[in-house]
């Protein structure tokens, strides 16, 4: 295992030196990640503390019985479900391009280095990059937890070493999945894999979409069957449910429940990890060899074939853009990591859509259909938001170290920025515009909320689209060829910031003149008018300051590089 901690240290020390070397980073941009990392975890922390006390004094303080605590208790088991089943998918897209992508892969398996302990010095790495935001997002909610209730210290030191081997599990079971996909997914055919996936897609859809209908309850039943759908996240062989018991009765200084909850969760880590590596150390090498072996200079006659066949559909456009547009697809399709991703987000867009239908009588109140509508739009943005910022803003740093012969090639650095931005526009406009008009229809907004709507998220493409590009160009980082390394930078960073910010203040506006409406706050109709052409405009001219700002930025900058 020395090899192992050999490749470690190396690792940990190439981070170290990575984050030492954000002093050279724009003081600008240090600055606004610092500050909006710091103001988005102390939001977090008064969210939760604000809801955590609401929910304590629902079930009433100071009784024997203090039903808030049972609910928070059932809450916690959920959200630790609910993370868990995040960190699977997670490191099932992590592993694939670390353990089988990455160019130290090579390198390492050229040593005397047994598959296994290659697994465990890559592991690590996989298990850094999808578990690290797990720690910024859920420390502000468990230190309110503490607070709220007044636990002992204990629990504080229960949070840290309940952490590691809750982590570990899901990483193994990514990795195992990973493994096994990729051992015999590259055999079958791509008719089969399509309709495979298709299928799978297809049963979830249905079990979700069946689920929501049966818990399409009365208001009078919501509690009796809130509890009993939160009594199966309770499950005895569930880990995500021993890290969320060992930890609550560490918050009750019950230490020897707590212990046996940590010891059984830390066994189950500890096997998992062992049976992972001997998988690994079984099929990892025939399949990178099988994975690696395969022809991938596969060329078909023009015009044959689904991707040559895109050139054919956008013959309007001039030849230099079509190219690239042609280029970015084929590049898009080629990478498992990146449309399997997208696929996902298919899914959560379905999941939003099915759950459309279920309402409450509080729908037919006017200030809720209000706020619904204002709601609407920051659900939507914000998918938008994650798509820009794990599709569109890598697209000028994965030109990498070809970015010479584009400048070679008869294009100016502008029009190359131009054709990543409509690409942008069009390619996330057909998904997210359609699901504001499909989702304001399954709501039956009025036409000045659904309207409102449709506008709203229009602008919002072209604001992230530019947000995502222009600042793509205003820091790429060409010498790296992984997506997901490449937006867990300090410029992808910035950039999902900035886009939240621009949807917090779009959506804002928007639910303040609805609100006020509701409200009877306008002192004739004529005034609602005037301040909702008032709002339109302001987003309007906030989504133009979103594409001209960042698009100047970024040309300039691209401008100065010496490639």
């Amino acid at each position: 295992m020395k090899q192992v901690w050999t490749v470690i240290h190396a690792k940990w020390c190439m981070a170290r030196h990575q984050v030492a070397s954000v002093r050279h980073e724009s003081k600008l941009k240090v600055s606004v990640i610092s500050l909006s990392a710091v103001l988005l975890w102390i939001g977090a922390y008064l969210l939760f503390y604000w809801g955590f006390n609401k929910v304590i004094d629902f079930g009433g303080r100071g009784g024997d019985f203090n039903f808030g605590d049972l609910l928070m208790g059932r809450l916690l088991s959920i959200l630790s479900l609910s993370v868990f089943l995040l960190l699977v998918f997670s490191n099932i897209l992590v592993a694939f391009s670390t353990l089988y992508r990455s160019k130290e892969v090579l390198y390492l398996l050229q040593g005397p280095l047994r598959y296994d302990h290659f697994f465990y010095a890559r592991f690590f790495e996989c298990l850094a990059f999808s578990s690290w935001s797990l720690i910024f997002l859920g420390s502000p909610m468990m230190l309110a937890y503490g607070i709220a209730t007044k636990a002992s210290a204990v629990f504080y030191v229960a949070i840290v070493c309940f952490f590691l081997p809750y982590i570990i599990i899901p990483a193994c079971m990514g990795c195992l999945i990973t493994l096994v996909l990729v051992r015999v997914f590259p055999r079958l055919k791509v008719r089969m894999m399509v309709l495979l996936s298709g299928g799978g897609i297809a049963l979830f859809f249905l079990y979700i979409r069946n689920t929501l209908r049966s818990a399409n309850v009365s208001d009078e039943t919501l509690l009796p069957t809130l509890l009993d759908a939160t009594r199966r996240m309770q499950s005895s062989f569930l880990p995500s449910h021993w890290a969320a018991q060992g930890v609550l009765d560490a918050a009750q200084f019950r230490l020897s429940e707590s212990l046996f909850w940590f010891l059984v969760l830390l066994s189950t880590a500890l096997l998992c990890l062992w049976l992972t590596g001997e998988v690994a150390q079984r099929i990892f090498y025939p399949g990178w060899s099988y994975l690696m072996g395969q022809d991938r200079q596969r060329i078909k006659p023009a015009g044959k074939g689904l991707l040559n066949r895109i050139e054919h559909v956008l013959r309007l456009l001039p030849n230099p853009q079509r190219a690239l547009v042609v280029k970015d697809m084929k590049l898009f399709w080629r990478d498992p990591t990146q449309w399997s991703q997208f696929v996902i987000f298919f899914g959560i867009m379905a999941i939003y859509i099915a759950n459309l239908r279920n309402s409450s009588r509080y729908y037919q109140q006017e200030m809720w259909r209000s706020w619904i509508a204002a709601l609407n739009v920051g659900a939507v943005t914000l998918i938008l938001a994650t798509l820009t910022s794990r599709f569109v803003f890598p697209l000028v740093s994965l030109e990498g170290r070809r970015f010479w012969i584009l400048r070679l090639a008869p294009l100016s650095l502008r029009r190359l920025m131009w054709q990543k931005f409509w690409l942008s526009v069009f390619s996330t406009s057909l998904f997210t515009v359609g699901l504001a008009l499909l989702s304001g229809y399954m709501l039956q907004l009025s036409p000045i909320y659904f309207w409102l709507t449709v506008y709203s998220v229009t602008a919002t493409n072209f604001a992230l689209s530019g947000l995502a590009v222009g600042l793509g160009s205003l820091y790429p980082t060409l010498t790296e060829d992984n997506p997901a390394r490449i937006v867990s930078g300090m410029g992808g960073t910035l950039n999902l910031l900035l886009s939240c910010g621009y949807i917090t203040l779009v959506v804002a506006a928007q639910a303040l003149i609805l609100q006020w409406r509701v409200l009877e706050r306008y002192a004739s109709p004529h005034m609602f008018g005037y301040a909702l052409t008032l709002v339109v405009l302001f987003i309007g001219l906030l989504s133009l300051i979103c594409v001209l700002a960042p698009m100047y930025l970024g040309l300039r900058n691209l401008k100065t590089m010496e490639f």
